[in-house]
């Protein structure tokens, strides 16, 4: 797993003193839509006091090396005497020894506007965390969002094709074979289920049955049986793949997945139908993509100093995909190819660790054009535009001063100078 959700914001942070520091969900103004952020209100009173969130168990973060959360704030925060951060994220891990501190400033850099802070945590301990908090480091009043707090492991490729697979797998429900219930109780240990007559199934599918005792449930059909006088057909599974909780009739209910599957060639594979199959087709570097700048985050204190964490901007790269839609019938096949532009538009895009790659569709390679024949499956080429960090993080001291001086040349030690207090 290369990240997970700490927190979707979903539910409203606990306030240290709800009347000087408000704290609400709010779910209209993150730009993700259906996604939830928490809505804080500081008046000038509330300097010290905190947003909090407290885990139902320790969090063990040791595989994850950065924390991100998108914030939209009403005032700039720069740590400039004009603008200073009036905003801290930390947590508390169980294992911290005394002076063990886990603590970072919130820039803001444009007001009103969503920017995702980014946090090393690489040599910080995270074992076993078990609060987080939002708090007001000055008297300035304040009105920020703060959404989708994430732990991150970046791995470019596992990354593009995890938010893939389950962007596509959660979309895709088949007309006619979606949520149907159950027309036989089922019992543990049973190897078929009955459904009202129904002749769009197939050998191959792959169901998931929910409602049952046992949770949700996977199990692929082997063999199909329609009966038209008792008006059912049986779904028939494997001798090894068994029913494992009690499946009542009219409770539980079936429906026809699309898994997507990723290839790995030279590897044979066996898909089930319908299925998509992902084949990588090509990496390579987007120069019109690629910037060149020093990128800073983790901002935090070290003494009397303000340190931050740099390394160079991120490579661009472009990732090219072949999906192959697997179906029994051309109807569930054009069905499913027509979800792919759907889902996969250049509007939305694709979120991959909070962040929204662009994506496209390509015409097909030159080859394939003159090789179509009868009995050829016919893919779809997309390209997803991604980002890959080359260097690590090194923490260095904030620049707090610039001073400019100024002097003859037959006087070198009579200068005069300016500084600038940043």
């Amino acid at each position: 797993m290369s990240n997970v959700v700490v927190n979707n914001m979903d539910t409203a942070w606990t306030s240290s003193d709800s009347t000087v520091l408000q704290v609400t969900v709010d779910k209209q103004t993150f730009f993700v839509e259906g996604m939830a952020s928490n809505h804080i209100v500081a008046s000038p009173d509330a300097l010290n006091a905190f947003a909090e969130f407290v885990p139902s168990n320790p969090l063990d973060l040791t595989q994850f090396d950065e924390l991100r959360f998108w914030i939209s704030g009403d005032r700039q925060a720069d740590a400039s005497t004009t603008s200073p951060f009036y905003l801290e994220f930390s947590y508390i891990d169980a294992g911290d020894t005394a002076g063990e501190e886990h603590r970072w400033f919130v820039p803001v850099n444009q007001v009103n506007t969503w920017e995702q802070r980014r946090i090393g945590i690489q040599n910080d301990r995270r074992s076993a965390i078990v609060r987080f908090r939002f708090t007001c480091l000055t008297s300035l009043p304040f009105d920020c969002y703060v959404a989708e707090l994430l732990a991150v492991f970046e791995e470019m490729l596992f990354d593009l094709e995890q938010a893939l697979i389950t962007l596509l797998e959660n979309q895709v429900a088949l007309p006619h074979l979606t949520n149907i219930a159950l027309s036989q109780t089922a019992n543990p240990g049973d190897t078929q289920i009955v459904v009202p007559l129904n002749q769009d199934f197939n050998v191959g599918n792959r169901l998931l049955i929910q409602g049952g005792s046992s949770g949700s449930e996977a199990h692929d059909v082997v063999t199909v049986t329609p009966t038209t006088v008792a008006g059912t057909t049986t779904l028939a599974f494997g001798p090894n793949d068994k029913v494992v909780g009690t499946l009542t009739a009219g409770t539980a209910t079936v429906s026809v997945i699309v898994p997507v599957i990723v290839e790995a060639p030279p590897q044979q594979m066996q898909a089930p139908n319908p299925a998509m199959v992902l084949t990588l087709r090509d990496i390579r570097e987007d120069l019109e993509r690629t910037v060149y700048f020093t990128q800073r985050d983790s901002f935090r204190s070290r003494g009397i100093l303000t340190v931050c964490s740099i390394r160079p901007a991120a490579r661009a790269y472009l990732i090219d995909y072949q999906v192959t839609v697997i179906a029994p019938t051309r109807r569930q096949q054009a069905f499913i190819q027509t979800l792919l532009p759907q889902r996969l538009s250049m509007d939305v895009g694709l979120r991959v660790n909070g962040i929204t790659s662009p994506v496209s569709f390509l015409p097909p390679p030159e080859p394939t054009l003159d090789e179509r024949r009868l009995g050829l499956l016919s893919p779809i080429y997309i390209r997803i535009g991604t980002h890959l960090e080359t260097a690590p993080r090194q923490e260095l001291p904030g620049v707090q001063q610039t001073i400019i001086e100024t002097a003859p040349l037959d006087a070198p030690l009579d200068q005069e100078g300016i500084v600038l207090k940043l």
